[in-house]
């Protein structure tokens, strides 16, 4: 599920999708059979999948660029190649995890080591000599940060802002997230630490098992599944709809957010059958089953989830026929809902 402005039309049946990355305008998903999906906007290609590209294990999504690491540990990248970010070396082998800044690539090897390649303007690339045990990696715009097995956190890059000041008193981190001018980690007592500028953190911000930062707005993910965002709202990417009760992933782009969400598997009473518009309304039928009863319901606004019932059928185990003859609204989406 997306909300917010820019990329928010997430593929119609997007299914089993496993883990998801978002950038400026784009957004990635990597399915349970390896394969990936890609949606939003294609200037430089960034949405080209390569032929035969499977077997993906880890994606990230750059600004106007796509990278994923495969089960044998090569890297692929495509896109924006303007300052070589989609250049992987070809001596890259090993690699477990993968992140993408503005132009340049983080990749995490299986051995704990880091290779960095691309810009290099703010010294985005130049990894710490001797850097190992390192388990995360983030590549915000400019800079770089990775999470060491002994929970502190290292950056380099680009400082203007002091996103890679790291808290010197900073221990028990369990994952990093950032953009262009503020960092964050997560503990592993839930709670959440940014440092830079940064919009302030809600207050109570506690309980927490993932977090992710857009161009100006951050995401955190609850405990309980629900999803905690602040910070800019100009597109309303911090307006996190309210059907979102589940989910086990998050994403913030430029100005749009996205969450993986689990849901129920549907029944066949949803199927729905030979839906039609005429001038005489809106019709649509589904198999309602015995004893349950089903809701024609409809709303002007897809991103949320005030829902209107314009009818509701008692299920005879056959087919239940729905019909809106009201055609006064420019727009209307409509769902069948088993009450």
């Amino acid at each position: 599920m997306s909300w917010g402005g820019g990329q928010t039309n997430t593929p119609v049946g997007l299914s089993n999708v496993t883990a998801i990355s978002v950038a400026v305008d784009h957004s990635l998903a990597l399915k349970s059979d390896g394969t990936l999906v890609a949606w939003g906007y294609n200037f430089d290609g960034q949405c080209d999948l390569p032929a035969e590209l499977n077997s993906v294990t880890a994606i990230a999504a750059g600004p106007f660029f796509s990278v994923a690491v495969k089960s044998d540990g090569s890297v692929v990248a495509w896109g924006n190649n303007q300052s070589g970010q989609c250049h992987v070396p070809p001596s890259l082998a090993g690699v477990s995890a993968i992140s993408a800044g503005r132009a340049h690539c983080l990749a995490m090897k299986s051995n704990g080591t880091v290779a960095a390649w691309g810009a290099n303007d703010y010294g985005q690339c130049d990894v710490p000599a001797g850097l190992n045990n390192v388990v995360a990696v983030v590549a915000p715009w400019n800079y770089s940060l990775i999470l060491k097995s002994n929970g502190t956190v290292v950056g380099w890059g680009e400082d203007e802002a002091g996103q890679t000041d790291v808290p010197a008193e900073l221990v028990n981190v369990v994952a990093i997230a950032g953009n262009m001018t503020y960092a964050m980690a997560l503990k592993a007592d839930g709670s959440v630490v940014a440092w830079g500028h940064s919009p302030n953190l809600p207050l109570g911000l506690a309980d927490i098992k993932a977090i992710a930062a857009g161009e100006d707005h951050s995401l955190a993910l609850s405990a309980n599944g629900s999803v905690i965002a602040w910070g800019a709202d100009g597109s309303e990417q911090t307006d996190v709809p309210s059907a979102i009760t589940n989910a086990s992933a998050i994403g913030a782009g430029w100005n749009y957010s996205l969450a993986l969400v689990t849901q129920q598997p549907s029944s066949p009473a949803f199927a729905l059958k030979n839906p039609n518009w005429t001038t005489n309304g809106f019709s649509v039928s589904v198999f309602g089953e015995n004893g349950k009863t089903y809701s024609l319901e409809y709303t002007t606004l897809l991103k949320d989830s005030n829902w209107t019932s314009l009818q509701s059928l008692s299920g005879t185990g056959s087919a239940l026929t729905f019909v809106d003859s009201a055609i006064n609204t420019a727009q209307k989406f409509y769902r069948v809902r088993q009450q």
